[in-house]
């Protein structure tokens, strides 16, 4: 969510009242980053990470930010001498599914951005640099990433050697360090980021908007790895760390890494978290749940609903009488897919049955399962394991590609 934090937000940025609205911060390869769009940026920031507490944390993420923009301002200049540009027309998809993503229409989510004084231009200006990176660093480096089919049957190989051990499904947040002055300063940053990520902000719209890593443009996840691919201090976080947490901030060739265990799961065993569920719902969503009228009719239609003999046939109606205002279908989702009261709400659930009313951070909800599926063992594709490894590589080399951009640059702080 991007809304709530603009209290903490006004009270961070009151040390920067007296900036010039427009003044010139950083030159990068003589084009200038203004003040004024560092702070749209950084609002949006701060507003998805949870807010800040103190001036000293507010200088933290600012110095993160100009830094992300620095790299955004290089990435573009790059596409720009192969003629690389995004359209607009795929900007704004990408804005919507990125709005999907947060449960609100794209005009719902440029209000709330503006709301907490950033706008849809500024998302806009970041996607934009983060899908010409991943297709120049794609059509520059792609035919360079080397595979052999060999390569793919020994991973194959390890996963059946492997069956019944633990995999583990990871995401990453990497932050560059470019030379032993900015040492101190990322470390803090990388350790600011993992208490706020533990402190309940979104992993994925931090990793999407401070992350050096190509996964960033999927909030950093990596798939799944199995245990034994992992060494050294990598091993030792999965080892440490519980699912859905996150490690202390790893140092690398390149940086600091932060590593976040979003799932684990046995190899090539059927597992019960995998179970397919089909989901529908009556919700009242938390703008039209500050009105008390509203929510009083609600309530009164499925308060008592799973006290009832109910099918899925009767959702919409349910949903219809009760003035619910979000979508009825939700698809079909797996069980490790759900966290908290949604996943104790459907994992012992009758077929048609309601659950009890769930008042929760988006509003208040009423689910109900419509069908449901028992896992079935996934056996690894060819074609499957042969991308992971090439994105993998790529990923890699990307990060080369941009840490020698940075090098090269003439950048001008002022």
């Amino acid at each position: 969510m991007i809304v709530g934090a603009s209290v903490a937000l006004m009270a961070a940025t009151a040390a920067y009242a007296q900036q010039a609205i427009n003044s010139i911060e950083v030159l990068v390869n003589d084009e200038p980053i203004s003040s004024y769009d560092i702070n749209q940026r950084l609002r949006l920031v701060i507003a998805v990470s949870g807010g800040v507490q103190s001036e000293q944390e507010f200088l933290k993420v600012r110095e993160q930010v100009v830094q992300s923009m620095v790299d955004e301002r290089l990435q573009l200049q790059e596409a720009a001498t192969v003629e690389l540009e995004i359209p607009d027309a795929q900007l704004e998809e990408f804005f919507g599914r990125r709005a999907q993503g947060l449960g609100q229409s794209p005009e719902q989510f440029a209000q709330a951005l503006a709301g907490i004084g950033s706008s849809k231009q500024t998302m806009l200006d970041q996607m934009e640099a983060e899908l010409a990176w991943s297709q120049l660093v794609q059509g520059r480096l792609g035919s360079f990433v080397s595979v052999s089919d060999e390569e793919v049957e020994a991973y194959i190989q390890r996963i059946y050697d492997n069956r019944g051990k633990f995999e583990y499904r990871l995401a990453e947040i990497v932050l560059l360090v470019d030379s032993t002055e900015q040492e101190a300063a990322v470390k803090a940053n990388a350790e600011e980021l993992v208490s706020r990520i533990r402190g309940g902000a979104s992993f994925p719209a931090i990793a999407q908007q401070l992350s050096a890593s190509s996964s960033a443009a999927v909030g950093g996840d990596i798939g799944w790895i199995v245990a034994d691919d992992l060494d050294g201090p990598y091993r030792k976080a999965v080892d440490e760390v519980s699912v859905g947490d996150v490690a202390e901030p790893i140092r690398t060739p390149g940086g600091y890494l932060i590593l976040a265990v979003r799932d684990r799961r046995r190899i090539l065993t059927a597992d019960p978290l995998d179970t397919q569920f089909s989901l529908r719902q009556i919700h009242l969503t938390a703008e039209k749940a500050q009105d008390a009228e509203a929510v009083a009719q609600f309530k009164g239609v499925v308060e008592d609903l799973h006290t009832r003999e109910t099918t899925c046939g009767q959702v919409q109606q349910f949903a219809t009488d009760a003035g619910a205002d979000g979508p009825v279908e939700i698809g079909v989702l797996r069980l490790r897919d759900l966290q908290g009261q949604l996943r104790g709400a459907v994992e012992g659930a009758d077929i048609g049955q309601a659950s009890e009313l769930m008042e929760m951070e988006d509003g208040m909800r009423v689910l109900f399962v419509c069908d449901r599926q028992e896992p079935q063992v996934q056996e690894p594709e060819f074609d499957a394991v042969y991308n992971q490894l090439e994105q993998q590589r790529l990923s890699m080399m990307g990060r080369r590609y941009l840490r020698d951009l940075r090098r090269d640059a003439i950048i001008d702080y002022r």
